[in-house]
């Protein structure tokens, strides 16, 4: 779509003779604002881009539970979701399937040893299937809501959630950098290894096969869409890969410097419903 593209020079956003045919879009700190809310404005941009037949797909490190606290009503149904940086994918209408990419068996308690033998004390989260999970941490129901969108009976033990096929391990509340180096140097090309450094720190694991990239292609492959027609938004390292695969990439203002420097185009801060501004724009020249 690269022919199709012209470069608005006053809010440096794309411009298009045609609209891509599909948008894929980062959850925290590019669609969500800082207090991790859909505002109205979001809201009626994505409504739009699905009434005109736009899928649009929400690409993600977060969990399935967190959407019924942000998507109200029927929105969660009207858009695809790539899940936990890809190892759940969801297709709704007009796209389709699901898919889980699970970590190995043999590799898991690999993983957990692993990051024990860097910091003793590692924040552990175990994700099953986006909604239970394993921990080697606790918190009181109030806190457990409001930052994980889990109630109590969510909560496995480390050993339980390691039988159940996990799809992502998460670990916190270390020196990231550190574990990943290490993660990497043992267990090589059998993870996927990728840090999310905006706000709390997080080393997210998954197969290596779970990829925001590899997600899209199998979303959008059997209907005929390619990644060069798709526009990707996004603000943090997860999306780094994503933004660089699809044919146009926006990062957000307050994005890392280093998503800044591989995407095409730069929109207005999350706080200031930079992915509407662009998705407005597209909706009122392209008709």
């Amino acid at each position: 779509m690269s022919g199709d593209v012209k470069l608005d020079s006053k809010i440096n956003i794309p411009v298009f003779s045609r609209p891509p045919r599909a948008v894929a879009i980062d959850l925290d700190g590019t669609l969500l604002n800082s207090q991790t809310q859909l505002s109205h404005r979001s809201r009626r941009a994505l409504e739009q881009c699905i009434e005109r037949g736009t899928p649009v797909i929400i690409a993600t490190s977060r969990p399935a539970r967190i959407f019924n606290r942000i998507f109200s009503g029927d929105l969660a149904q009207k858009c695809s979701f790539i899940l936990m940086n890809g190892a759940i994918v969801k297709g709704n209408p007009p796209l389709s399937g699901y898919i889980k990419e699970t970590l190995s068996d043999d590799i898991l308690p690999s993983l957990i040893r692993c990051a024990l033998s860097v910091d003793l004390y590692v924040r552990i989260t175990i994700e099953i299937e986006g909604f239970e999970f394993g921990a080697n941490w606790t918190s009181d129901p109030a806190t457990l809501w409001q930052r994980n969108s889990a109630t109590p009976d969510m909560v496995l033990s480390l050993e339980e959630a390691l039988k159940r096929r996990p799809c992502k391990v998460a670990f916190g509340g270390t020196d990231i950098v550190r574990l990943a180096s290490y993660l990497t140097r043992e267990l090589g090309n059998s993870i996927s290894v990728v840090a999310a450094r905006i706000g709390a720190p997080i080393l997210n694991v998954t197969s290596p096969d779970a990829t925001k990239p590899k997600a899209l292609r199998r979303l959008l492959t059997p209907h005929g869409i390619h990644l060069d027609e798709v526009m990707a938004f996004g603000d943090d390292i997860p999306d780094i890969d994503m933004l660089g695969a699809c044919g146009i990439s926006v990062g957000m203002a307050n994005a890392l410097p280093e998503v800044k420097a591989i995407c095409t185009y730069l929109t207005v801060s999350n706080d200031e419903d930079g992915v509407a501004l662009v998705l407005e724009e597209i909706l009122a020249r392209v008709q």
